[in-house]
């Protein structure tokens, strides 16, 4: 384990050890601290209608389309890549935080992703894209605002595969309960390439009694049959390996290949 994985998860197990931080009458009381577990208040899959330009709500119609036909869609979420915006629309399990003056650590639970909020700090002007991009965030009162830029677009809004693109920004308003029991989350999603104005999703999270968060194992190596019934949203989605289950006294096996190539199982 290297030494920033160290630093963290011991950073982890003192928060957690302190039976949550968010328990604490301390922590409870203080608007302005968000440390400790909290869990998703509901858990939305779909978005609904949103301001799509017309190119994207021509994918949308291609997608329903697909899953009319029995099909499942093959979206960053469903093929164990980090949700980018839809861990913060699409909140699932718990989530740990983890605050300190300069910056706070948001871990989820599912999908099993981590967060980094840099506080009173200038958004990059030429950052290196990934799936959670680059956040900033500032209190505005007791609202911690969360700015972030820099996604790699490899990931999309909700499990109807409403898509986001490179040029995507987001906006947090994160705002704690006087009783420190809920915080309203209301994130505005701004993406000129999809959508055609900025619309905002109100999520929420609230306390909860959980310890520590449980695993999550994402499913790696599919089955080959179960490609017959996925529509693949982006052919990066498509996994190299897949697991092909041998009948009779024929053996399992993990073959692999390209992404985009059609499986071909090969003869035992």
């Amino acid at each position: 384990m290297n030494a920033f994985c160290t630093r963290t998860a011991t950073a982890l197990l003192a928060t957690l050890a302190l039976a949550p931080a968010l328990a604490q009458e301390d922590g409870r009381s203080d608007p302005r601290y968000l440390g400790g577990i909290w869990e998703s208040e509901r858990f939305f899959v779909l978005l609904g209608n949103t301001p799509r330009t017309p190119e994207t709500q021509k994918l949308i119609d291609s997608y329903t389309e697909a899953t009319n036909s029995s099909k499942i869609l093959g979206t960053a979420w469903t093929t164990c890549r980090p949700g980018g915006t839809a861990a913060m629309v699409m909140v699932q399990g718990s989530l740990v935080v983890l605050q300190s003056d300069d910056e706070i650590t948001i871990s989820l639970e599912q999908p099993r992703m981590t967060r980094r909020i840099r506080l009173n700090a200038e958004l990059p002007k030429d950052p290196e894209p990934t799936y959670t991009g680059h956040s900033v965030g500032r209190w505005e009162g007791n609202t911690l605002v969360i700015e972030t830029v820099g996604f790699n677009g490899n990931f999309e809004l909700d499990a109807m595969a409403q898509p986001a693109s490179p040029q995507l920004r987001t906006i947090e308003r994160l705002t704690k309960s006087e009783d420190g029991k809920r915080v309203q989350v209301d994130v505005t999603i701004i993406d000129p390439v999809h959508y055609s104005e900025p619309f905002t999703v109100h999520r929420g999270w609230v306390a909860t009694e959980q310890q520590h968060q449980l695993e999550y194992d994402c499913m790696e190596n599919p089955r080959v049959e179960e490609f017959q019934h996925t529509h693949f949203v982006k052919d990066a989605y498509r996994p190299a390996c897949r697991s092909h289950q041998g009948e009779g006294a024929e053996k399992s096996r993990i073959v692999c290949g390209r992404p985009e190539d059609p499986f071909t199982a090969p003869a035992p």
